[in-house]
């Protein structure tokens, strides 16, 4: 796999290319942003500019969302450029969250179509996947979820492990998959009737990439395997899209599994927020 290649195609498809529910898409010709109904949840998923003309594209930026009264996210990889991007931002304000791993695998061509789901699907049951981890319980299943219900359940177990406001995060999800189903799978492992993980994997029309996002778990089910199997089960319906590469921004703890699976690191990414004053 050539990592320049992968990022360059990924920077044409997924930063510049993407389409999301519940957003204002803005194009300009320095950046591509994306704009919330609410007050957070905006980002700048791509950026180009000379060296010369960063700090004020930053500053830019910065009034262009305080005049919105907007909290703004900006995204960025260590393949960027200008190099120090991100100590830019810093300067200006912006507070750097966890930086975390952008991992690419790249996929087989499956033989497989959509109308042989439901048999990918039982492929990787969980008590058939990896006996030796003892998910032999009939209550534990892997669900995909199409509907409201099953969409804020998903997201319930993502409220419980990292905590915050996830409205708006679950609105986003419930549009796209009322308006675009094609465009997201959304996934959750029950015990006994209890969402305990979940996770979603996510499509851009006519882009090669598939994107693993959300993995999470209850601490109380942890050490199971449940990220595992929904870990495959996308990497199987990524394959039935007939996508070339799946990706993921990983973790520490979730770079770990997902090597196990055959995914390489291509880059670093760190997102850097915007907090507005407010009184």
């Amino acid at each position: 796999m050539n990592n320049k290649q992968v990022t360059d195609a990924y920077r044409r498809f997924e930063r510049q290319g993407l389409v999301l529910e519940g957003f204002r898409k803005e194009v300009t010709p320095n950046v591509v942003r994306f704009v919330s109904d609410g007050e957070s949840g905006s980002f700048i998923s791509f950026f180009e500019v000379p060296e010369q003309g960063a700090d004020q594209l930053i500053q830019q930026e910065i009034a262009y969302f305080t005049t919105l009264g907007k909290d703004f996210e900006w995204k960025v990889f260590s393949t960027d450029e200008p190099v120090g991007f991100g100590e830019r931002l810093i300067s200006q304000g912006f507070v750097k969250e966890s930086t975390e791993s952008f991992m690419v695998l790249p996929l087989p061509v499956s033989q497989a179509t959509e109308t042989e789901t439901d048999a990918v699907a039982v492929e990787i049951e969980p008590t058939r996947f990896e006996p030796e981890l003892a998910l032999r319980s009939e209550a534990v299943s892997v669900v995909e979820v199409i509907d409201e219900a099953g969409i804020r359940a998903a997201m319930s177990v993502q409220a419980k492990v990292f905590g915050g406001n996830w409205e708006d995060h679950t609105a986003e999800l419930i549009a796209t998959k009322q308006k675009r189903p094609d465009d997201l799978k959304i996934y959750v492992v029950f015990d006994a009737e209890q969402p305990v993980s979940s996770a979603w994997l996510r499509f851009t029309e006519g882009s090669p990439f598939a994107g693993l996002w959300g993995g999470a778990t209850l601490d109380s089910h942890r050490g199971k395997g449940y990220y595992s199997a929904l870990v495959k089960r996308r990497i199987r319906d990524a394959m039935v899209k007939q996508k070339q590469y799946l990706t993921i921004d990983a973790s520490e703890m979730s770079r770990v599994i997902v090597e196990k699976h055959g995914f390489q690191h291509v880059a670093t990414t760190s997102p850097y927020l915007w907090k507005l004053t407010r009184g």
